[in-house]
């Protein structure tokens, strides 16, 4: 039997454990055949061969591809995530960051990439769900897709959080603050410290 190009099992597995965490299920045959170009036919032989290896684990059935980082997903529930100080929901302040405290959050629910907890204050952003004191969970990113909630710093190392638009007359991003008493943000440059994904709400009050 001719041996796999070696690195062929790493493209197998870069490939399975990016669908994990974007899906959180395992890729069929059809899709590893999609994305990476290699055919059903021999996906299966090389995800046999490595099953029988003792790289992965493989039963021939779809959703049964589990790698060492897929199998770690899923046995560790909770990822601990560093609460690093507040961030401003009204006009931008200066703010280090310091870790206050942590909280554990389901694994599950989070994809890939690093995540930190900011916990705001301020009105500006209530149209958005996010008020005093909820705690938002950031995934630690240089980049963002406008119409994305950001948190965001500029020349004199302030920070901030808003939505991260696109003037079209002007021709320039802006920051938008989701309160109509706030007015928009423009500057000469926008540095984007992460992209905001989940808000957790203390509803007792």
């Amino acid at each position: 039997m001719t041996m796999p190009r070696p690195n062929t099992d790493g493209i197998i597995i870069d490939f399975v454990n990016e669908f994990y965490d974007k899906y959180l299920r395992s890729p069929s045959l059809r899709e590893i055949e999609t994305e990476t170009g290699l055919s059903r036919q021999t996906s299966m032989r090389y995800l046999k061969r490595m099953d029988e290896e003792g790289i992965l684990k493989y039963d021939g059935k779809v959703g049964t591809i589990v790698t060492e980082y897929i199998e770690k997903r899923t046995s560790k529930k909770f990822e601990e995530l560093n609460i690093v100080g507040k961030i401003a929901c009204g006009n931008p302040v200066t703010e280090e960051e310091t870790r206050i405290g942590t909280i554990d959050f389901p694994i599950a629910l989070l994809g890939s990439g690093e995540y930190f907890v900011l916990q705001a204050y301020g009105d500006s952003m209530i149209n958005a769900g996010i008020e005093e004191n909820d705690l938002v969970i950031v995934r630690r990113q240089s980049s963002a897709e406008y119409g994305k909630i950001v948190v965001a710093i500029d020349e004199n190392n302030e920070n901030t959080l808003k939505r991260f638009m696109y003037d079209k007359k002007k021709k320039r991003p802006y920051l938008h603050p989701e309160n109509d008493k706030y007015d928009d943000i423009y500057q000469n440059e926008i540095k984007i410290q992460g992209v905001a994904v989940k808000v957790i709400k203390n509803l007792e009050g």
